[in-house]
């Protein structure tokens, strides 16, 4: 027969605590920001870099044919044809380079660089860029140049080679800036002057 004269109390045995309704709960931990991708820290990526070594390659053969088709099917001076064979010649290695990286790319990673994937491969995509832009073809070499030892520092898989090849690249890509100031900056004015009322007669 039960005990009616000891109830069961709160708290007892087998019941689980009490919480009081006036404690509200811890806060969640604050996220931290996800850490930009290291660079060439995967195969993939160092594909990824051939990749647009590879559309360098292509950006030079079109900058190249481009000054020659210029000339109207004309006489090429002696000394544009030896820049355009220095510079095909500069093309077809680096494609070879880049090759390299797609054949060889798991042995190419690289642990911690300290360099994001995005800020590597918007180098190569203003490298890109700029060999349609350039004037002075010292600056079209040595930009082919910088690209081709980015080449082959990525296929060491060591950091202080690709570091070095990095700081040259964009420092080159800082010069051609200053040699080539960006074409929108003298367009830039022309739809004023298109949407500029006319003065009265």
């Amino acid at each position: 027969m039960a005990n009616e004269s000891h109830p069961r109390q709160p708290g007892a045995a087998g019941a689980p605590p009490a919480v009081p309704h006036d404690v509200a709960p811890a806060p969640a931990p604050a996220r931290k920001p996800p850490a930009p991708a290291e660079a060439l820290a995967t195969a993939k990526q160092v594909e990824e870099l051939a990749d647009k070594l590879s559309a360098c390659a292509d950006s030079l053969h079109a900058r190249v044919m481009a000054d020659i088709r210029r000339h109207g099917g004309g006489e090429v001076p002696e000394s544009e044809q030896a820049v355009a064979r220095a510079l095909l010649d500069a093309e077809i290695e680096l494609r070879q380079r880049a090759n390299r990286l797609y054949a060889d790319a798991a042995a190419c990673i690289v642990s911690s660089l300290g360099q994001s994937q995005q800020k590597l491969v918007q180098l190569t995509l203003d490298a890109a860029a700029k060999i349609q832009q350039i004037t002075r073809i010292s600056d079209g070499i040595t930009l082919v140049a910088r690209l081709l030892g980015l080449a082959a520092a990525a296929a060491t898989g060591q950091a202080m080679p690709i570091l070095a090849a990095v700081g040259a690249l964009k420092l080159q890509l800082d010069t051609i800036a200053l040699h080539n100031p960006a074409a929108s900056a003298s367009s830039s004015a022309k739809p004023a002057a298109d949407t500029a009322p006319a003065s009265d007669a």
